[in-house]
């Protein structure tokens, strides 16, 4: 640090800066702690470098949530090391890594994934693909090696969400049309029927659809894994495992339902208040807790909750009162009012 002589009278003036916060700021230093070595067999690597994400642009967490709609979880797209994510285990995981039994949220047949989702392009920077784990990754359920009935996840490249569904070798892709990084809430839901049918829909418009793999796409019980920290859990913001050079989500998210059955076809309304806990709803967080790694479930008897492990910073930062039901007009790279100081 530096020492000043104070020479005079120092004035300190409040200056209104409107200026936008387009620089990115240094990757946060991360925690160092254990990691799984990964050496999966793939058959195509990576070389998509990772992006540093924008300045925190939420407002700022309070203790109590608000009536209007509580709370969203922001990502940053930014650390490894099992860091900036949330983890919910599928089941009861032995020392081995093994699922010994399952949770509802271990979903295997007819499946929704619905959610809302708020991010921009300069933050979530994947080129289009061919593998939905080479994009800016929402969701992953994937798993890594043999063994198991399925898997799948929900990313963006391209500015556009790919989703992926997979059954033993049979692994197929479904790519979106429209764009969602553009710094609005949009609702997110993908259907998947175990016949194979799989649709996208944005703001409750059908956006594509594809006949992908059928079958059971739940995790294993008993299924031996090199990868005990990662394969048995479904992982929000994040490429679950690590893998060197993949890309992960950086904005907010709110609102996620897991559901046991195709809640929709075709044109909907999309929801004006949170998603409720219905008879077919398995797993659902509202991210209403406001402060915490704790992540509840609000599906009858809080099942299936998960932990938020935050970045180098804390959990504060991850908690954001900018909802779809009360929605901020503040972008995620937000005008700044910074104090200019003069010594003399």
């Amino acid at each position: 640090m530096h020492t000043y002589r104070l020479i005079s009278i120092v004035i300190l003036i409040g200056v209104l800066i409107g200026c936008s916060a387009s620089n990115a700021l240094p990757s946060p230093t991360l925690a160092q702690g254990p990691a799984e070595t990964i050496t999966p067999d793939l058959t195509t690597a990576s070389s998509l470098a990772q992006t540093v994400p924008s300045p925190l642009a939420t407002t700022p967490a309070t203790a109590t949530p608000s009536s209007a709609g509580g709370f969203s979880i922001r990502l940053f797209g930014s650390s490894t090391n099992d860091l900036d994510r949330i983890k919910i285990p599928l089941g009861t995981i032995n020392s081995s890594g093994q699922l010994t039994s399952s949770r509802p949220v271990n979903v295997g047949g007819d499946l929704t994934v619905e959610f809302w989702m708020k991010a921009n392009a300069a933050d979530n920077t994947a080129p289009a693909c061919d593998g939905w784990y080479y994009g800016n990754i929402i969701i992953d359920r994937d798993i890594f090696g043999s063994g198991d009935y399925g898997d799948y996840g929900i990313a963006i490249c391209d500015g556009k969400l790919v989703v992926g569904f997979s059954v033993g070798s049979d692994d197929r892709l479904l790519k979106g049309n429209r764009t969602v990084t553009d710094d609005a809430w949009h609702h997110i839901a993908v259907t998947r029927a175990n016949s194979g049918q799989v649709r996208l829909f944005v703001d409750g418009r059908p956006d594509a659809q594809m006949n992908g793999p059928s079958g059971p796409i739940d995790y294993r019980l008993n299924r031996s894994t090199s990868y005990p920290n990662s394969d048995p859990y479904l992982v929000f913001g994040a490429e679950k495992h690590d893998y060197p050079d993949s890309r992960y989500y950086n904005g907010l998210l709110d609102d996620v339902r897991l559901s046991n059955s195709v809640r929709y076809t075709g044109d909907f309304a999309p929801p004006t208040a949170p998603h409720p806990a219905d008879v077919n709803t398995v797993a659902l967080y509202h991210f209403d807790e406001g402060s915490g790694t704790a992540i509840g479930d609000s599906a009858p008897g809080n099942q299936s909750p998960g932990v938020l492990q935050p970045r180098t910073g804390g959990a504060a930062q991850h908690w954001s009162t900018d909802t779809p039901f009360a929605s901020s007009s503040t972008p995620l790279t937000p005008r700044a009012f910074l104090p200019m100081i003069i010594r003399s």
